[in-house]
């Protein structure tokens, strides 16, 4: 009868634990992932693509009257192939589309990231008519391929809306 050294059982073992080890870490590294960077003022925020997993996700940010919001679209392929996706950006109000801002088709190769950026000038979208003490909101619409990404941007109010001084006669005495 053949003998069998006594550590193939152990090297067996060793070998199943480091394979269980190697699915996880490719399992959670592997895939195409996107983020969202919103630059509105002197701060970035970041959403990412976990941020983004539970059901009941809603992602706002403010802007303030006549300022820009800086936003970049990343998306970092983590996959042995290129991926390739046509990216649509558009602004809604009150599920209605108000303007298209970018449409164009994106290639990302093996393990690369490609970045995506457009701005928003809060005044060329609010309506004239708005007084400036009131909020206003808008949705941005990101599609990347079957993926959609919303963002609602609130343009906030003037801080104090400068109202027109009061005259007030001055009784002059008389002589």
């Amino acid at each position: 009868m053949a003998r069998r050294p006594r550590s193939l059982f152990l090297y067996l073992t060793l070998i199943c634990f480091l394979g269980l080890i190697a699915i996880f870490v490719v399992d959670g590294y592997m895939g195409t992932y996107d983020t969202i960077y919103v630059t509105t003022g002197e701060r970035e925020q970041t959403v990412e693509a976990d941020t983004r997993l539970r059901q009941d996700w809603l992602w706002s940010t403010g802007v303030g009257r006549d300022e820009k919001a800086i936003f970049r679209y990343e998306i970092d392929n983590r996959r042995f192939s290129s991926y390739t996706a046509n990216i649509e950006v558009s602004l809604w109000r009150m599920q209605e589309k108000i303007q298209d801002i970018i449409s164009q088709p994106i290639t990302v190769g093996a393990f690369a990231k490609e970045q995506v950026v457009w701005v928003l000038d809060s005044a060329d979208i609010l309506p004239a008519d708005i007084p400036p003490e009131r909020n206003y909101e808008y949705t941005v619409v990101i599609k990347n391929g079957e993926i959609e990404r919303r963002l609602i941007i609130s343009i906030n109010p003037v801080p104090y809306a400068p109202k027109a001084p009061i005259a007030i006669p001055i009784p002059v005495p008389a002589r």
